[in-house]
């Protein structure tokens, strides 16, 4: 049998052994074991037979077998002859069309066809081929599709050339589309019909062609499960709406029929149409959206005035910001044509302040004069003096607040928009500037008075309306060059009044906007507000203040954030290092001390001081930082002992590791040899607050100290590769019993710094064989301080990432632990400290972080656990619990997914927990289970009898945490959508009645957790209902 015979037996049956005879058939072609005259004829009996099948596969062959040929086997000639034989079948028969398309993609691949060959192919198409809906297959139409879609994709001008002036071709262009419905074809028709809505006169056809796609709005389709393809109802969207929004020449069209969808019902609808009337405002040319403006303000604006969504809203103004914005384009006339009545709407609806109408007015106004500064102008000359005048013909405050916050609204708007002030030329020299004679200066007395006046005179209980006119003055604090420096003055002694003076409940939001808008001033006006807030801020700062008296505290939060501002920042540093140091000689309260020292660490982390090309600068640490770290460990004799506490020590070193560690490596080399004392007397103790309330003998305060020093420098510090001895004297403190907790846990915080920045990892068993032999193998552990050691060194080396060998030793040891009577608690909890996070084990402070020790890490440990809690006693299944709560609780649920369905149970065992210190092993577990409620709810579908009992257990006041009965009923309120119906409809009565309970909770958070979690199950309860 021949190749096109054996094809044609295949064909019906089975493609792919179709398709590969094809293949062989190209392979002769190719070895020129036949010629393609040979395979025209072969197939020249079949593609004139009366059976219409035979006629079409007989195409398919060719088809197949011209796009299993290699590029280069075919010349132009013959390429030219075959596209004329394909051709000519088109045009006699119908059947096959869709093959004939096929191949002369095939043959497109090999070469680019000429200008003529590319419109003859073209006109077959469309005049043979008319209507595509002819061929019911949607295979077929697919390559029909596709061939245009390639010929409209790389020959656009032959195509174009070909339809000019032709407008009957172009109507049977138009009409040739017409009743396709599969999602797969309509992406390629959008995408076919867009080039010449693009680019072609369409003529008499344009309504034709926008009726054709506008057809098919609003697109309702919904892709089927497991839909190959991977189309979506969005991708559907998008290409119509870029064709309803293609050319201008549409409007007359597109804006009336999108309008009157507009009203419908649905609000899927809606939204669809509003994207489209962006986009349609977004492409059409200027002036035929000004013919449709006011039209467009007429539909718009009942979407914002009487809100169904706020995403409606927000798109309506969109649409109408955007109208503006493009107006002026077309001229000056039709954006004043568009504005006059929506500042007239505006106007009638704020008489009514404050209704949802008003409300929806000042979001207008704010919307649109956004779109430009000549928009803002217009609607600050028309707004601003009939509100004006209504705020001051008003007494209720409750109308004066809503007025004001339209005015904060504008004042917004113009804020945004003042980047567009400033007129450049080509060079980027300024050639205008609108800051001095923009609309809103003519108003800025009348709204000063206005506002401050409800600052200052408003009663303290309005709280709300003090706080909008305070967001005002610094709205127009923040408008460049809109204030002088007297009118800026005037703000501030309102402001520090405020800060200063009022100490009533009411004041907390009152007092924190009042600083943001001193630090709004500090920005536009420095200088002002150095001479006239600093002085009297200072001034509220006493040099010792009267035990348990903290009326500073509110002046000194205000220093601290107005450092903000680098040019305030050194003053106020210079400024409270005085009194800092006059708090000292004084003897001072040590929380005053704290309170300063507090400022200094909220100043260096979060505030604007001076810096240098390594970072900060040094001299904050040499002449400031160092003087009360060396003052505070006793290194230099103290003025007097308030700085001689822990916490001071801590907060210093925090402000050191923040200076220091930014500094290049010379610097921090320097920096060291004049604190290298500080690590030679981690040993000294001294009496603080913190040992004597501890009862021990003293604090090593050098410990701390040199911790965070320690966080700061480079490993390259240290003369010796490896600080041996600063490892045995940190180990020899941590095995110490005469120490305080926090110096206890800087020692091992300080040791797996050290570990971790200094011991390279594969010495790290010889070094530490050195400094105490035996210790990585557990043979000589103790005490439980031993096993701490272990577990800091451990946690050094695990984040490095490095020596994976080791730290999988090390961390087998510890788990075989878990079952020690002695330790066995100890390891637990430190094993779920291994993945919580130190804020100064971080690369900032160049530790050596691996991104994937977690993983790592958690896999080996929860891998073991649930492995031996199988077959552990009641105190070592205990244990197990803790470790697993505590490494989950570091962990994102990306991390713990795939272990899920064998950690669930261990999961409900910690909700088990009755010991009311080991509540956050139940608070983790919780959360996690939380998580797998919410992502993958089927894992518990076995156990969902247990966990209903187990959550209702958890939120039981009696023997739970805030936290845990909380988070269990967070948990609980899942249940009901997160499981089938019929998995927790036979539990419904009793989790209701249950949870009469947790509603009279004394904590609240609990309260409001109940009544969530009830309202989740009593839904289910209707639901039943209409369901029976």
């Amino acid at each position: 049998m021949s190749d096109i015979q054996l094809y044609l037996v295949e064909a019906t049956k089975n493609k792919d052994a179709a398709r590969q005879i094809a293949q062989e058939t190209a392979a002769k072609l190719e070895r020129k074991e036949i010629h393609l005259l040979a395979l025209v004829e072969s197939i020249g009996d079949y593609i004139n037979n009366e059976d219409s099948n035979l006629r079409s596969h007989s195409l398919g062959f060719l088809a197949d077998t011209l796009e299993s040929l290699s590029l280069r086997v075919l010349s132009l000639q013959h390429r030219l002859l075959l596209t004329e034989f394909i051709l000519s079948r088109i045009q006699d028969d119908s059947e096959g069309t869709a093959s004939c398309a096929r191949a002369l993609m095939a043959l497109e691949k090999m070469g680019k066809w000429d200008p003529s060959t590319v419109q003859k192919i073209v006109s077959t198409i469309i005049e043979s081929t008319h209507p595509l809906k002819q061929f019911k297959l949607q295979g077929d139409r697919y390559a029909i599709l596709q061939l245009l879609d390639l010929l409209l994709a790389k020959y656009r001008k032959p195509v174009h050339e070909r339809a000019e002036g032709d407008f009957s071709f172009i109507a049977s262009f138009s009409s040739y589309f017409e009743g396709e419905k599969d999602p797969r074809n309509l992406m390629i028709v959008f995408s076919v019909v867009l080039v010449p809505m693009t680019e072609w006169n369409l003529g008499p056809s344009t309504q034709d062609m926008f009726e054709l796609v506008f057809n098919y709005f609003p697109i309702t389709f919904k892709p089927p499960p497991g839909d190959p393809f991977g189309i979506t109802a969005q991708d559907l969207k998008d290409r119509l709406r870029s064709c309803v929004a293609s050319t201008a020449d549409f409007a007359p069209y597109s804006f009336p029929a999108l309008l009157d969808k507009l009203d419908s019902s649905s609000m899927n609808t809606k939204r669809d149409v509003l994207q489209a009337l962006v986009s349609c405002i977004g492409n059409y040319e200027p002036r035929t959206v000004s013919l449709y403006s006011v039209t467009l303000w007429d539909a718009l604006k009942f979407e914002i005035l009487n809100v169904q969504e706020a995403d409606l809203a927000d798109s309506a103004l969109e649409a109408l910001a955007l109208v503006a914005q493009r107006l002026p384009i077309a001229s000056e006339g039709a954006l004043n044509a568009y504005l006059k009545p929506i500042v007239k709407e505006c106007n009638e609806h704020l008489e009514d302040a404050p209704t949802k109408q008003s409300e929806a007015a000042g979001k207008i106004l704010q919307g649109i004069s956004k779109a430009s500064p000549e928009v803002a102008d217009y609607f600050v000359k028309g707004v601003l003096p009939p509100l004006l005048t209504l705020f001051n013909g008003s007494e209720s405050i409750t109308r004066r607040r809503g007025l004001v916050e339209v005015v904060n609204q504008l004042l917004e708007a113009i804020n945004s928009v003042s980047a567009q002030w400033q007129v450049r030329d080509e060079d980027g020299i300024i050639k205008s500037d609108r800051a001095t004679s923009h609309a809103l200066k003519a108003f800025v007395p009348d709204l000063l008075n206005l506002l401050l006046q409800a600052v200052v005179s408003a009663p303290k209980s309005e709280v709300s309306f003090r706080l909008f006119s305070l967001q005002g003055l610094e709205l127009m604090l923040k408008i460049r060059q809109l204030l002088t420096a007297a009118e800026t003055e005037r703000i501030l002694d309102a402001c520090s009044d405020i800060v200063i003076s009022e100490i009533d409940t009411h004041s907390d939001e009152i007092k924190a906007r009042a600083i943001s808008t001193i630090i709004a001033a500090a920005r536009q006006h420095p200088r002002t507000a150095s001479e006239k807030i600093l002085p009297a801020l200072v001034a509220q700062l006493p040099d010792n203040p009267e035990p348990g008296i903290f009326t500073y505290e509110a002046s000194l939060e205000v220093l601290a954030k107005l450092t903000v501002e680098p040019s305030l920042a050194d003053t106020i540093i210079v400024r409270l290092k005085n009194k800092l140091n006059t708090a000292k000689r004084q003897n001072a309260p040590r929380s005053y001390v704290l309170a300063l020292l507090t400022a200094f660490l909220y100043i260096f982390t979060n505030g604007s001081p001076a810096r240098d090309e390594s970072g900060l600068r040094l001299s904050y640490f040499s002449d400031i930082i160092q003087p009360l770290l060396e003052e505070a460990i006793g290194l230099s004799q103290p003025e007097d002992a308030s700085l001689s506490s822990e916490i001071s020590v801590d907060l210093i070193g925090r402000i050191s590791t923040f200076i220091l560690r930014e500094q290049t490596p010379h610097t921090q080399n320097q920096v060291y040899t004049t604190v290298k004392r500080v690590f030679d007397s981690l040993q000294a103790r001294a009496v603080t607050p913190e040992s004597e309330a501890q009862q021990m003998s003293g604090s090593k305060l050098g410990v701390i100290a040199a911790m965070y020093l320690h966080a700061a420098f480079r490993s390259s510090i240290y003369q010796d590769e490896v600080p041996e001895h600063l490892l045995s004297t940190l180990i020899e403190i941590v095995l110490e019993s005469d120490n305080t907790a926090q110096v206890h846990n800087a020692a091992l915080r300080h040791l797996t710094l050290t570990i971790n920045k200094s011991v390279p990892p594969a010495s790290l068993e010889d070094v530490m064989a050195r400094v105490k032999p035996g210790l990585l193998d557990l043979s000589s552990v103790g005490t439980a301080a031993d096993v701490e050691v272990v577990l800091a060194i451990a946690k050094g080396l695990v984040i490095s990432g490095k020596n994976s060998k080791l730290a999988t030793r090390i961390l087998s040891r510890l788990l075989e632990l878990l079952t020690s009577q002695d330790h066995g608690r100890i390891v637990a909890d430190g094993l779920g400290r291994l993945m919580s996070p130190d804020d100064l084990l971080t690369k900032e402070n160049h530790c050596n972080i691996s991104g994937l020790y977690k993983q790592r890490t958690y896999n080996q440990c929860y891998t073991a656990i649930t492995s031996a809690s199988r077959t552990a006693d009641g105190p070592s299944k205990q244990n197990y619990l803790v470790a697993l709560s505590g490494i989950l609780r570091g962990l994102s649920y990306e991390i713990v997914k795939p272990s899920l369905p064998e950690i669930s149970v261990l999961l409900l065992q910690c909700l088990d927990l009755k010991d009311l210190n080991q509540q956050r092993v139940k608070a983790s577990a919780l959360v996690t289970i939380e998580a797998v409620l919410l992502h993958d709810p089927d894992i518990f579908k076995e156990h969902a009898s247990s966990l209903i009992t187990r959550l209702l257990a958890s939120s039981e006041a009696a023997s739970n945490h805030e936290q845990v009965r909380a988070g269990a009923l967070r948990c609980l309120k899942l249940l009901p959508t997160q499981f089938k119906q019929e998995t927790v409809i036979p539990h419904r009565r009793h989790v209701v009645r249950k949870l009469l309970l947790p509603l009279d909770d004394r904590k609240r958070s609990v309260r409001a957790e109940a009544v969530r979690c009830r309202a989740a199950w009593l839904t289910l309860d209707q639901e039943d209902d209409e369901e029976g």
